[in-house]
């Protein structure tokens, strides 16, 4: 994202220069600072685009709601879902052509797209599948499918009554904060069989709606922050509904005496797996924060250049 971690000492330094330059005092200057700490990490936490950040935009809510969608689908089939049922009848097809030792049956069969374009978990099936070399192909198929029954279709699977309890199961955060679902371990070529394609897509939906609880407890403490010059420090419209629909994690302590003010803020949820800290997440914040609090003193000043300079 382009930005240097900066440390606490080098925040406090920046929030006296505005302080300074925007004529106010300390404790209003810790609240703006405060409030821009929320801001960055509202975006540098997950969901986010692609590249990073951007965290408050349509491209991140979308990210992570296909993320969710994918990492479901990856876990679970329909028992209805014709075309994931059309894989395990080619592959038994598969190991038809390897008992007559029929090599050409065997390709011709390999490289239908029923199996070319699937979506197979198992990664020895995979590579079987993608290999470039027939014959490489051909000696991992024996080698694999010589040692296994043949596939039950997936009409004849065990149905997941509890698709909910089986997905919280296999979801772990990876290295990059992000969530994922394990791979799955499913009787129906690494997939756990759902009623209905009817029932899977209601389970995504309802799950996709969780999109923005992380994020929303740093919304919580933004919302929270005493006004400043008698505003909010933040407006409505620039946190999305789909982050602002949740309760939220946050918390802040906020304490004023004679010696100035301190603020405390936090987000309970927002570093429970460590990958935050892990990543300097909190320094990137500061730098980002940092570079909003000298965009405005640079605004002020401009603002200030442009009407001397209209009234000389």
């Amino acid at each position: 994202m382009g930005l240097v971690p900066q440390s606490a000492e080098k925040f406090r330094a920046a929030l006296e220069d505005y302080a300074r330059e925007m004529g106010l005092g300390m404790d209003e200057a810790g609240v703006v600072g405060a409030g821009e700490l929320c801001k960055a990490a509202l975006n540098l936490t997950p969901p986010m685009v692609e590249a990073g950040g951007q965290g408050l935009s349509k491209g991140a809510k979308d990210a992570g709601f296909k993320a969710v969608a994918r990492d479901i689908r990856g876990l679970f089939v329909a028992r209805d879902d014709r075309k994931a049922g059309a894989v395990g009848v080619a592959l038994n097809k598969l190991k038809g052509a390897l008992k007559t030792n029929d090599r050409g049956k065997f390709e011709r069969i390999r490289q239908q797209a029923t199996l070319q374009k699937s979506n197979l978990i198992n990664s020895v099936t995979l590579k079987i599948v993608h290999d470039s070399d027939p014959a490489r192909a051909y000696a991992k198929a024996r080698n694999l499918f010589n040692l296994s029954n043949p596939i039950m279709t997936v009409d004849q699977q065990e149905v997941v009554t509890d698709i909910r309890k089986v997905h919280l199961a296999h979801r772990h955060i990876n290295g990059q904060g992000r969530m994922r679902t394990t791979k799955g371990t499913g009787s129906y070529l690494g997939k756990y069989v759902v009623e209905s394609k009817a029932a899977l897509d209601t389970y995504i939906k309802q799950t996709q709606m969780h999109v923005g609880f992380i994020k929303s407890g740093w919304w919580q403490v933004l919302s929270m922050l005493p006004k400043v010059s008698g505003k909010n420090i933040y407006k409505g419209g620039d946190v999305p509904v789909w982050i602002k629909r949740h309760a939220g994690t946050g918390y802040s302590t906020l304490m004023r005496n004679q010696m100035g003010i301190y603020i405390r803020i936090g987000n309970s949820v927002g570093d429970n797996d460590n990958q935050a800290s892990k990543n300097n997440v909190h320094e990137i914040a500061r730098a980002e924060a940092m570079a909003h609090l000298f965009a405005r003193i640079e605004q002020k000043q401009n603002r200030e250049g442009n009407q001397f300079n209209s009234n000389s």
